[in-house]
């Protein structure tokens, strides 16, 4: 089967419809002044992956010129009579919608379109279902993207471990300021690689360290082995209790591993891949894959400032284009700011950048928040 596409800068439009109609070949009509070799090259990386057998080919047209766009139909078309044509109205300038239209009901081809609401492909003529979706991975939007996922920064969680956790951040959260205190002396040489005892008595100069650290003796994440020694579990706890914000970018992802299929903890991506070098150009906190839309999120135990906004939601727009979409997580109350013209809860808005406070999770089930928040 030939599935003829309209490539635009929609990486989901391009590849969805390919992993899900699994055609022996793919024809793609572009223009050069949205898309580039590059961008070309990148979409063929993304599908050969999942489907190594399927020809591709892209052909230039002029988006803005019914005729051109008619023309090279009309030539892959007389090219391949012989074969079961489908064009895939997904993508594409308005144009090319309506010419791919036009040459289906001339030449009694099959018109297809990706129906994310209803999760399946179907004959836009007959609405008769095609196919169901294949939804894209992390890894397929950001090859289709020209770039790369990595590894993760980050010890992720056990499912056994979870309500531990949850216990306990939820307990963080509302001693933050004792948090803050135990933070800072445990990074006084206990944070260091290869370090896995600490000390600690009721004699230290931060007094409040010593109810927090019975809270997480109490959860195991350590265990004492002396009169004031004690002992991280293992390499991931150490990390737990000597990285500052680590506690909301854990719960985030329990409470996102509740929802969705793909959820990514301190995600690593090279946003070039084309270099053959592999940099590690952004780590984010959150990666979520909801339904082939990535949703990048950036957790603050602290103030945000408006700097962090910039950060995240410039990083959802160049790793996945406008499909995407970026999310802020915060301990902080931003929400009482809403009535403040100048203040960040309007700056989120405007910048379409969603917005999780910790609190959220005590109102409304995890998938709510999420849905709120996107």
């Amino acid at each position: 089967m030939l599935q003829i596409q309209f490539l635009d800068r929609n990486i989901v439009s391009a590849l969805v419809p390919a992993f899900s109609m699994k055609p022996e070949q793919i024809i793609f009509l572009y223009d050069k002044r949205i898309i580039g070799l590059q961008g070309q090259k990148a979409v063929e990386r993304a599908i050969k992956k999942r489907l190594p057998e399927t020809t591709i080919q892209f052909l230039y047209a002029d988006m803005l010129r019914l005729d051109a766009i008619e023309e090279t139909l009309e030539k892959v078309i007389m090219t391949n009579q012989q074969e079961e044509i489908q064009i895939d109205i997904t993508g594409g300038t308005e144009l090319m919608t309506a010419c791919g239209l036009m040459m289906c009901e001339k030449y009694h081809l099959t018109p297809t379109y990706v129906d994310f609401y209803h999760n399946r492909v179907f004959h836009v003529f007959t609405r008769k279902k095609l196919a169901d979706i294949t939804n894209l991975t992390l890894d397929d939007y950001l090859k289709g993207a020209g770039g790369k996922y990595l590894s993760q920064s980050r010890h992720t969680p056990k499912e056994t471990d979870f309500e531990r956790i949850l216990l306990c951040a939820e307990y963080v959260f509302s001693h933050l300021d004792d948090w803050k205190v135990f933070h800072k002396y445990m990074t006084m040489g206990y944070s260091t690689a290869g370090v896995m005892e600490f000390s600690m008595n009721e004699n230290v100069e931060y007094t409040p360290c010593m109810q927090m650290l019975s809270m997480f003796e109490k959860y195991g994440f350590c265990r004492q082995i002396g009169e004031d020694r004690y002992l991280f579990s293992s390499e991931a706890d150490k990390e737990y209790l000597t990285v500052y914000g680590i506690w909301l970018e854990m719960y985030i992802y329990i409470k996102a591993k509740s929802c969705y299929d793909e959820v990514l903890l301190g995600a690593l991506i090279d946003w070039d891949d084309s270099d053959h070098i592999d940099l590690k150009d952004n780590e984010i906190d959150v990666v979520v894959m909801k339904h082939s839309q990535p949703i990048f999120i950036s957790c603050k135990m602290m103030d945000i400032r408006k700097e962090a906004v910039y950060e995240v939601n410039a990083l959802a727009k160049r790793l996945g284009g406008e499909y995407a979409r970026s999310i802020v997580a915060t301990t902080d109350c931003v929400s009482v700011e809403k009535h403040l013209e100048n203040g960040m809860y309007q700056r989120l808005e405007k910048m379409r950048v969603g917005l999780i406070e910790v609190h959220d999770f005590q109102k409304l089930s995890a998938v709510d928040v999420f849905q709120k928040a996107i």
